[in-house]
């Protein structure tokens, strides 16, 4: 086991590769990627017609608005802009409050504003579906995906990304480590205030706190209420990700899942573990959209028609992203998460029934449980 001292002397470079987590803003407990499973034959590929992909390459560039951090969007990046050459795609990283609150006031004034944008947050996308911001647009690839691909009007899903647990191995070793929120909440009761999480605030937060809750009813609020007065709270995961770093939290839980592939490989690696929750591992999807003001229109369909093929799910891939499509052989992908935690504890977020209603109501039960 890694001394605390010499874990708190890696904690400066580890904090330098997880400021990315802030951006996107998460077997048991190992920090390698998942051994290769089956990930079944890649469904048809269909790509946009002609006439569609002749006027993008004349549009000649995409400007997206997101959620996920520079590190995240490069391989993306690079392979669209490979296979598409003379079509730039100009990245924007913000909050998703940021995006929708941009996109506002850039059309309210009439300049330039995103073609696309990507969220995470499930009420925000919804509501900017509501006020006519979206695109309604079908894209061919959504005929070889799973129906939960599909989320809104002109909304879906370039990935599945899980929320995780992570631990610092120097103070909780690896045969000690929680692999479910149930055990965790235990012990949890013996290290008050080591245990760390987002506020919910944050969509990841929001997301998961609501996916466990609608699998798990009164048990997973009582799992929650046992976590509330041992757990600090931050904003995001930049934050949360450097204090248990540093040794300040020993576990957290419903990280961002864009920190899996900041720890492998890296020198987080020597003190950070993260774990798929094995009574259900919450995932996100991270939702793409054309938007109704787009300069750029067919440009941002080809970008969409892009993330949704075999070749920018494995670009997505490359990012640390969770790509759900099959015959994509990814560490990150479904399958791999499935091969840990079993597929009825998948627990596929989506856009539930009621989740705009039921959002305040979630909200106030978690303030309570924690305090804030």
């Amino acid at each position: 086991m890694i001394s605390l001292s010499k874990a708190c002397a890696l904690a400066a470079a580890c904090a330098v590769v997880l400021t990315a987590c802030g951006g996107s803003t998460g077997t048991g407990g190992s920090a390698t990627p998942t051994a290769s499973v089956d990930v079944g034959k890649a469904s048809p590929v269909t790509p946009l017609d002609a006439a569609t992909t002749a006027r993008a390459k004349k549009q000649g560039s995409v400007l997206l608005y997101t959620n996920a951090d520079a590190d995240q969007m490069a391989p993306v990046t690079r392979s669209f802009e490979a296979k598409y050459a003379g079509i730039e795609l100009r990245v924007l990283n913000m909050n998703d409050p940021q995006t929708f609150q941009r996109y506002a006031t850039e059309t309210a004034t009439g300049v330039r504003t995103a073609d696309v944008v990507m969220a995470t947050d499930a009420v925000g996308m919804l509501n900017f579906v509501d006020k006519g911001n979206v695109l309604d647009y079908t894209d061919p690839n959504l005929q070889h995906l799973p129906a939960y691909a599909r989320l809104a009007p002109g909304v879906v899903a370039m990935s599945e990304d899980p929320l995780v647990a992570v631990y610092n191995t120097a103070l909780i070793p690896k045969d000690k480590q929680p692999g479910d929120l149930t055990s965790l909440a235990e012990l949890s009761k013996s290290i008050k205030g080591k245990v760390g999480t987002t506020d919910i605030t944050n969509p990841h937060s929001f997301g998961g706190v609501s996916t466990y809750v609608t699998r798990h009813g009164d048990a997973g609020w009582k799992n929650l209420q046992a976590l509330g007065p041992a757990t600090g709270v931050e904003s995001g995961n930049g934050n949360l990700m450097q204090k248990l770093a540093q040794g300040q939290y020993q576990a957290a839980y419903f990280v961002a899942g864009s920190v899996r592939a900041l720890i492998e490989g890296q020198e987080a690696a020597k003190i950070l573990d993260y774990t798929y929750l094995k009574d259900g591992t919450p995932l996100l999807p991270r939702a793409v959209a054309v938007t109704k003001r787009a300069s750029s229109p067919d440009a941002a369909k080809l970008f969409v028609n892009f993330l949704l093929s075999v070749e920018g799910q494995e670009a997505a891939c490359k990012g640390g992203f969770s790509p759900y499509r099959d015959g994509v052989d990814c560490a990150y992908g479904l399958p791999a998460v499935e091969a840990v935690v079993g597929a009825d504890n998948m627990m596929l977020g989506g856009y539930p029934k009621d989740i705009v209603q039921n959002k305040p109501a979630i909200v106030a039960r978690w303030k309570k449980a924690y305090g804030r």
